[in-house]
C-alpha cells in the first residue's frame, strides 16, 4: 500500500510568490483542461485529478457500474467561467455535457440508471501573499493521495488563485461516508492546521448531486439528510472554552495596567483545536494620540474613548494585519482570534464592546472571542479575566438594527441574550509547571541522589509551606464594594432617564394617533358627502403628509444598560456573602447587649 509523506510547511520571509512557483501552478492548472483521450490510462486506472502518478489514481475495479460511468464522464469536467473563486458553483463547470456523457456511456453499457445522489465537497479561500505556493503543493498532494487509498474519491479539481488570491476547489465523492473516511488521515490533519497559517480566509460548502432516472435530469442542492437539517461533516465545532497561556495573561495584564485608568485593547492570536479556542500570544494596539484627535488632551475619558474604539478602526485593522505577516514569518500561531480590552470596576458593557465584538464576529469562519481584563479587581487579589462572545439571537438582531420593541417581543430577546460568557483555562507550559512545584521549597543543601525509578520520582513530594493571610481577618466593608454600589445605583438612574425616554415616546405617539384617528373620522364623513353628492372622493392616505409619527428610540442602550445592571448585582452579591460571614462571626463584639 503506498504511503504518503507528510512536510512540514515552511515560509519564506519574502512577502511575494515567486515566479517559479507561479510557473508551476500553471503547469498543473493547463493539465485539468486536456481531452479525454490525455486523462484515461491503461488498464483500470483513471486519472481523476491534476496528479497522474501511481497514488492518486482512481481504481475501477472497486466502483460499481453507476459511479465508474460517472467517474468517467467527470474527465470532461471543464471550467467555463474566469470568476470560478465567487461564482456560483452550478455556473462554474459544464455539467449539462457531463451528464449528458453519463448518458451516452449509460447506453453503452447496456446499464439502467436509477435514480442516486453523490457528495460534492467546495472548497473557497483566499491566500495571502506570504503563502508558498510549493508549501500548498506538498499538503494537497498528501492530503490527496491519503483520500485516494480510502476509496469512492470520483473527482478532484482546484484552480489557481485570482488577483486577489482567492481560489476554489471541488470534491465529487461517491458518498458522505466514503468523504468521512477520506478525511480523518494524518494527511489531511496537516493540512487542517496548516490552513490557519497558510489562507487568509476559507469556506466549505456541501452539496448534493442528483441524477434522475434514466439520467432524464439532474440537480445540484444544499447536501440534507432525511431529517432536513444540514449535516454537520467537516463543520466547526462551537466553541465551549477558551484556554489561555500564562504568558498571555501576564502580557495583558502587564499592557493593561500600565496605561490604567485608560482603557487598553490589543489583539490575541491562536487556534480552535475541538472547540477549545487556544490563545497563544497576543499584543497590544498603538496608543492613541489623545493631544491630535481630541480638543480635551487632558481628559482620561477622551483616551479611553478612541482606545475602545480601536480595534475597528482602519489604522489599527492594518496595524494587526502586519504583526500577523511578522508572526507567521517565523511560523508562530498567526489567526486572529478576537481581541482584549481593559475594564474598570466592572464597568465594560457598552456599545464599544458589542461593536467591536461584532467587527470580529461577523467575518466568515470566525473562532473569536472578548477577554476582558478587569484591574480594578485584579488589584484585589483575585485575577479577573473574562472571555465573552455575542449570541447567535443578537447578532442578528445587531445585524439588522432590529432594537425595536415589537421585534424584541417576536424573537424574545432580552438583556440576558447579549452576551455568552466562556470558561477560561489558564494553561502553563510542562517546563513553567515543574518551575512552580520546585519554586516553594528551599534549595538543597547537600548533593541530591539521582531517582533511580518513577516511583521515586512521586514518593518524595515537596512539601509547600503555608503562608498566614492576616488580611482575610479584616471585618472593614471593601472599598471595591461600596464603588460597585455607587455604580449601580448610578446605572439604575440611568435605567429610569431610558425608561422616561420610552414613556415620552408613547405620550407623543398617542398624542398623534389621537390626531390622525381625527383626521381619518373628519375625511370619511366628507367622503361620505361627496359620494351623496356624485363629485370625486378625497385621497385618505393624505393623512401620511399631514401627520409626522414619532420615530421609536432604539432599546440596544437600555438592553446594555440592563446587562450591566445585573453584573454589578452579581459582583456585589459575591462580596457580600464573604463580609456577611465576617459579620456573623464577630456579631457578640459588634453587639455588646447581647
Amino acid at each position: 500500500m503506498a504511503t504518503a509523506k507528510i512536510l512540514n510547511p515552511t515560509l519564506e520571509p519574502k512577502n511575494s510568490h515567486s515566479e517559479r512557483d507561479r510557473k508551476k501552478l500553471d503547469a498543473i492548472f493547463e493539465t485539468q483542461v486536456t481531452e479525454v483521450s490525455c486523462s484515461e490510462t491503461d488498464g483500470d486506472k483513471l486519472v481523476v485529478s491534476p496528479y497522474s502518478d501511481e497514488p492518486h489514481l482512481l481504481d475501477l475495479k472497486t466502483l460499481d457500474t453507476a459511479n465508474q460511468v460517472l467517474a468517467k464522464a467527470l474527465v470532461d469536467l471543464k471550467c467555463l467561467r474566469e470568476d470560478y473563486a465567487t461564482a456560483p458553483y452550478v455556473e462554474i463547470f459544464n455539467w449539462d455535457e457531463v451528464i449528458d456523457t453519463v448518458r451516452k456511456l449509460s447506453v453503452t453499457t447496456n446499464f439502467n440508471w436509477t435514480e442516486r445522489s453523490f457528495y460534492i465537497v467546495v472548497f473557497r479561500s483566499r491566500i495571502p501573499p506570504t503563502t508558498v505556493y510549493a508549501d500548498l503543493g506538498v499538503l494537497d498532494k498528501a492530503a490527496h493521495a491519503e483520500a485516494t487509498l480510502s476509496g469512492g474519491f470520483l473527482k478532484y479539481w482546484f484552480g489557481k488563485p485570482d488577483e486577489t488570491g482567492r481560489n476554489l476547489a471541488t470534491c465529487v465523492w461517491r458518498s458522505l461516508e466514503d468523504a468521512r473516511t477520506g478525511s480523518v488521515g494524518p494527511a489531511h490533519a496537516a493540512a487542517a492546521i496548516a490552513a490557519r497559517h497558510l489562507y487568509d480566509e476559507w469556506k466549505i460548502e456541501r452539496l448534493r448531486l442528483t441524477i434522475n432516472d434514466g439520467v432524464r435530469g439532474f440537480d445540484i442542492s444544499n447536501w440534507v439528510n432525511r431529517e432536513s437539517k444540514l449535516l454537520p461533516i467537516m463543520a466547526e465545532v462551537p466553541l465551549n472554552s477558551v484556554q489561555v497561556e500564562a504568558l498571555v495573561v501576564m502580557k495583558i495584564v502587564k499592557a493593561c495596567a500600565a496605561s490604567f485608568p485608560t482603557i487598553t485593547t490589543g489583539s490575541i492570536v491562536g487556534m480552535d483545536v475541538n472547540g477549545t479556542l487556544q490563545i497563544t500570544n497576543s499584543f497590544p494596539f498603538p496608543a492613541a494620540d489623545v493631544a491630535s484627535s481630541d480638543s480635551h488632551p487632558n481628559d482620561h475619558m477622551a483616551a479611553s474613548n478612541i482606545a475602545a474604539a480601536a480595534p475597528r478602526s482602519k489604522a489599527n485593522v492594518a496595524y494587526q494585519n502586519e504583526m500577523i505577516k511578522c508572526l507567521r514569518e517565523v511560523n508562530v500561531d498567526a489567526n486572529n482570534v478576537g481581541w482584549y480590552t481593559s475594564a474598570n470596576m466592572g464597568n465594560f458593557i457598552n456599545t464599544s464592546l458589542i461593536e467591536n465584538q461584532y467587527f470580529y464576529q461577523k467575518e466568515i469562519n470566525e473562532r473569536t472571542v472578548a477577554l476582558v481584563h478587569d484591574v480594578s479587581r485584579s488589584s484585589q487579589g483575585a485575577l479577573s479575566l473574562r472571555a465573552f462572545r455575542l449570541s447567535p439571537t443578537f447578532m442578528a438582531a445587531y445585524k439588522e438594527s432590529k432594537f425595536t420593541t415589537e421585534h424584541m417581543q417576536k424573537t424574545k430577546l432580552t438583556y440576558k441574550d447579549i452576551l455568552v460568557e466562556l470558561p477560561i483555562i489558564v494553561h502553563n507550559s510542562h517546563l513553567l509547571t515543574t518551575f512552580l512545584h520546585q519554586l516553594p521549597a528551599p534549595p538543597p543543601q547537600g548533593e541530591l541522589d539521582f531517582p533511580a525509578s518513577l516511583a521515586d520520582l512521586t514518593k518524595d513530594s515537596p512539601q509547600v509551606p503555608l503562608y498566614p493571610n492576616v488580611e482575610s481577618l479584616d471585618i472593614s466593608i471593601d472599598p471595591y464594594l461600596e464603588k460597585t454600589c455607587d455604580q449601580l445605583l448610578d446605572s439604575i438612574e440611568t435605567h429610569y432617564t431610558e425608561l422616561n425616554n420610552f414613556q415620552y415616546y408613547q405620550r407623543q405617539l398617542a398624542r398623534e394617533q389621537v390626531k390622525v384617528t381625527a383626521w381619518k373620522t373628519k375625511r370619511a364623513a366628507e367622503n361620505a358627502t361627496r359620494a351623496a353628492q356624485k363629485q370625486p372622493l378625497l385621497a385618505e392616505d393624505e393623512w401620511e403628509r399631514l401627520f409626522k409619527l414619532p420615530t421609536e428610540p432604539s432599546r440596544l442602550e437600555g438592553m446594555l444598560n440592563a446587562r450591566q445592571v445585573d453584573q454589578y448585582s452579581r459582583q456585589i452579591d459575591g462580596f457580600t456573602a464573604s463580609i456577611t460571614s465576617k459579620m456573623f462571626a464577630v456579631k457578640s463584639n459588634l453587639l455588646p447587649d447581647q
